[in-house]
């Protein structure tokens, strides 16, 4: 198989990690937190044109908060499964054995206010002898203070990142880092944060 429809399967596969790293949300504090979850999608753009992948995301997200109060950071969770169509190439043909990665330029909103995301962080995860994979990400949704004014606002996935990909050896993958955004029509509502007074 030539270069280019090995670095085009190897973009598949980044981009689908790239979901990974991309769906975390808001933070809150833990006794004002209850657990939420939303399947969603991101379109990333690999060699191999536009590539649209699912992703679940877990977290615990604050049922209320007065109004101009520190709302806490706090770890998410997150994880995605790589079909074996985008495995088998990448073992196979490019000799990948493991990947690990990184998001960034990668923001959260609650209402109109953006918050940045920091240490999205895709362990070093072993490609298997056959079949699909489960990559999993960690990361902190920063803190924040809440609006001044008291009503109920919107807590959105992101709407953009870039995923940095990285083989066994710590070296970036071909055509690594890949710019994702929600795909038309998918769901970013997460919940609802309740501002009091």
């Amino acid at each position: 198989m030539n270069t280019h429809v090995r670095t085009t399967r190897l973009a598949a596969f980044g981009a689908a990690t790239a979901l990974v790293a991309g769906g975390v949300v808001a933070a809150a504090p833990a006794a004002e937190a209850k657990p939420a979850s939303l399947n969603s999608s991101y379109t990333c753009t690999t060699a191999l044109g536009d590539q649209t992948l699912g992703v679940t995301i877990k977290i615990d997200l604050p049922t209320k908060v007065k109004k101009g109060s520190k709302v806490a950071a706090r770890p998410v969770n997150m994880k995605v499964k790589l079909p074996e169509t985008l495995v088998t190439p990448m073992r196979d043909i490019l000799g990948i054995t493991a990947i690990s990665g990184s998001a960034s330029k990668i923001k959260y909103a609650v209402g109109s206010m953006k918050v940045p995301l920091s240490k999205v962080k895709i362990p070093q995860t072993d490609v298997p002898d056959s079949g699909g994979m489960t990559l999993k990400a960690k990361g902190i949704a920063n803190g924040f203070k809440a609006p001044k004014k008291p009503g109920s606002y919107v807590v959105s996935i992101p709407k953009a990142f870039t995923f940095n990909a990285l083989n066994q050896d710590g070296q970036p993958v071909p055509t690594s880092p890949f710019p994702c955004a929600v795909a038309d029509g998918a769901p970013t509502k997460l919940g609802t944060l309740k501002v009091t007074k």
